[in-house]
């Protein structure tokens, strides 16, 4: 069994720097925004590296972020580092059965992912497919895993708008905030399509292929933006 003493320690010398009272209890979730970002570009350069002794390194620090944000939550009275392993035990109970209900032996990979889908949706009320994506991730991932969920969806692959299927480099400096306005429009259209649908009587997850098509709305047949995300 691995032992833990010294995560246990890291959580403890968080808060030590903490009641020392200087730069640490003057920053916020947002002030260390920032930091979170660079740190996690960093430990995906070090998997890239194929550099075990980086990759240790850079997940300490990537957990400092965890211990930060934790301790900043607690202050606050909201939560406290615990809880936040808490809540990823409970989390990882209810989607993984096999912890609880006592199998041995190997795995089906399909059926585990299969248990973990049922699992999230039944935990989660879900009013549209997109909910659960993280909508501040960069702007590329975020395109592949909006249609990636509108597939799964039952979204007609025609529909996806041409913007999205070519990224056009432009060396001007904008490709970014292009193709976020691109993909934040064609997620707003989902939701509104999903929207009016509900409003007829179709369920939530009810879209097929034909029904996305009729209730279809383009983004500049609706207005406003995608509605607030729900993240996993």
């Amino acid at each position: 069994m691995t032992d833990y003493t010294a995560l246990a320690e890291a959580a403890a010398v968080m808060d030590r720097l903490w009641s020392f009272g200087g730069w640490e209890v003057t920053q916020t979730h947002e002030s260390l925004r920032r930091y979170l970002i660079e740190e996690t570009y960093e430990v995906l350069d070090a998997v890239e590296s194929g550099d075990p002794d980086a990759l240790r390194e850079e997940l300490g620090d990537l957990l400092l972020q965890v211990l930060f944000h934790s301790r900043i939550a607690e202050a606050n009275g909201q939560f406290t580092v615990d809880d936040v392993a808490g809540t990823l035990v409970a989390k990882l109970a209810a989607r993984s059965p096999h912890l609880t209900n006592g199998h041995t032996g190997p795995l089906d990979v399909a059926e585990q992912e299969a248990a973990w889908e049922i699992a999230k949706k039944a935990e989660k009320a879900r009013a549209s497919c997109l909910d659960g994506i993280a909508m501040a991730q960069p702007a590329l991932s975020l395109a592949d895993k909006v249609i990636e969920r509108a597939r799964r969806a039952g979204f007609p692959e025609d529909l996806v708008p041409g913007a999205l299927r070519v990224v056009r480099i432009t060396g001007t400096g904008d490709t970014e905030s292009t193709l976020r306005s691109a993909i934040l429009a064609f997620a707003g259209s989902i939701r509104a399509t999903e929207k009016a649908a509900h409003t007829d009587g179709v369920p939530h997850g009810g879209l097929d292929e034909d029904a996305w098509r009729r209730y279809w709305a383009p983004a500049d047949e609706h207005r406003g933006g995608p509605a607030d995300e729900h993240r996993d």
